[in-house]
This record gives structure tokens, C-alpha cells and sequence, in this order.
């Protein structure tokens, strides 16, 4: 593990030679997309979705608010003026600010919560080598004690937590525990997830030996799928994938 290869989270996110768990997913999802992003002509697109997750990460794990409040419908002139003289904000409505506070507090004030982050490292990112192809990772929280040295990684979700915990998989967090208990050589990973909606139940799922194999398994998948399309120049913007059922 490599702790010090990039100076500041700009450049972490601008250098796109390693693989991360995000960039593996898109792969998954869509090999065209992949190679797009790659050459910086596709980008996620900027949701509401998304910038209620970076607030909430932002303000929880750094104390730093990043949300800033657009009360207008967001198309025309003016929303486009605002969006570009706030690009480096989070812009949410009165609605899903209060959301965004009401987690925060839930966070802060869940005694489980507080036991399992207690002293904590923010945000450090990590760079290795896996199967002979450079990863990288940033770990919202690092914790190193009497306990031992593990993860803690914040999660918010739009449904219930019991629908999170059947959907871990389907959504690859079980290839990014894999990949970051590697990354960080940490003893266990946890997830703590909060709900965004009334009443913003947080829990909180540690992952088991089994998920984090199946983790290894998709994480095994996802590189010999780079591999093959990227490296072996097996890609075209005609590829077809086939799948059995």
C-alpha cells in the first residue's frame, strides 16, 4: 500500500491510469462508457442524487460544509449561471439540505456509530498493484486501534436499510470491501449507511468472509474484463457482449 501518491483530491480524481472500484463498475456497466470517461469524454452526470451523498460525506467525515442552496427550477440562464459560479459546491434545495443536516445528526448523535469511527482518518487514498494492473481506492475512514486497523465507509440510501443489505452485492460493494481491505491491508470493512428520508435510520453492516469473497470474485471478473478489451485491444465501439442466463 501506497498512502502518498497524490498531493490533494483533485489530483486523485484527475489521474485516471489506475483502476478504481468506480471505474471498474462503469467497466461492468458499460465498456463503451469506460473507455469514454478514460478519454475524458464522458462524465457521470451531476445529480441531486449525487451531491446529497458528497454533503453528507463532506460535512460528516471533514466538518467542512459544501452545500449551497438553489431555490429555482434547475434549467435556463439563470440555473446554468449558477451551476458554473458554484462548480465546486454542492447544490441541493431548502429540502434536501434539511435532509442533509438531519442525517448528520443522526450520525453524530448514534453511539454505535460513535464507538465504531471513534479517532479516524479522513478521506486517504492508497495505490497498488492487483493482478499486475496499478488500483487505487480513498477510504472515508481509516481507523487504527486497540480494536485493530479497519474501514469504515459512509453510505446514503434512498431505500430501507433491509434493501440495502439485499442489494450490496448487485450494486458491487462487496468488490469494493474486497478491494479496499487489499488496498489498505485492513483486518475488517464496514458499512454505515444512513436513510435519506424521515426518519434517516442509520445502520451499520459489517462485512462478512463470504461477501468479501464474493467481492474477490467480481473484483477477479472486472480486471480479466479490462484485460480483455483493454489490454489483449479486443475493444471496439462495436463489442457485443453475451451473457447466459
Amino acid at each position: 500500500m501506497t498512502e502518498e501518491k497524490f498531493k490533494n483530491d483533485e489530483e486523485y480524481y484527475a489521474d485516471r491510469s489506475y483502476l478504481s472500484n468506480s471505474s471498474l463498475k462503469l467497466l461492468r456497466e458499460s465498456p463503451t462508457k469506460f473507455k469514454l470517461w478514460r478519454e475524458n469524454k464522458w462524465s457521470y452526470p451531476n445529480t441531486n442524487f449525487f451531491s446529497i451523498g458528497s454533503a453528507i460525506h463532506a460535512l460528516f467525515l471533514e466538518g467542512k460544509e459544501t452545500a449551497i442552496v438553489y431555490e429555482g427550477t434547475r434549467r435556463g440562464k439563470e440555473w446554468e449561471k449558477f451551476s458554473m459560479e458554484h462548480s465546486d459546491r454542492d447544490i441541493l434545495n431548502p429540502k434536501e439540505l434539511s435532509s442533509v443536516y438531519e442525517m448528520y445528526d443522526k450520525l453524530k448523535n448514534s453511539t454505535k456509530v460513535q464507538e465504531l469511527m471513534g479517532d479516524f482518518s479522513p478521506e486517504v487514498p492508497a495505490v497498488s498493484e492487483l493482478m499486475g494492473i496499478p488500483v487505487k481506492g480513498k477510504a472515508d475512514a481509516l481507523i487504527d486501534n486497540w480494536n485493530g486497523k479497519y474501514l469504515v465507509d459512509l453510505k446514503t440510501t434512498a431505500k430501507s436499510l433491509s434493501e440495502f443489505k439485499r442489494g450490496a452485492s448487485y450494486m458491487l460493494y462487496n468488490q469494493q470491501a474486497a478491494l479496499y481491505k487489499y488496498l489498505f491491508e485492513v483486518d475488517d470493512f464496514y458499512f454505515v449507511v444512513v436513510e435519506k428520508e424521515f426518519p434517516y435510520e442509520v445502520g451499520i453492516f459489517k462485512c462478512s468472509d463470504a461477501f468479501l469473497n464474493s467481492g474477490l470474485k467480481e473484483l477477479q471478473t472486472s480486471i480479466n474484463l479490462y484485460r480483455e478489451l483493454f489490454l489483449n485491444g479486443d475493444y471496439n465501439y462495436y463489442y457485443t457482449r453475451e451473457y447466459e442466463l
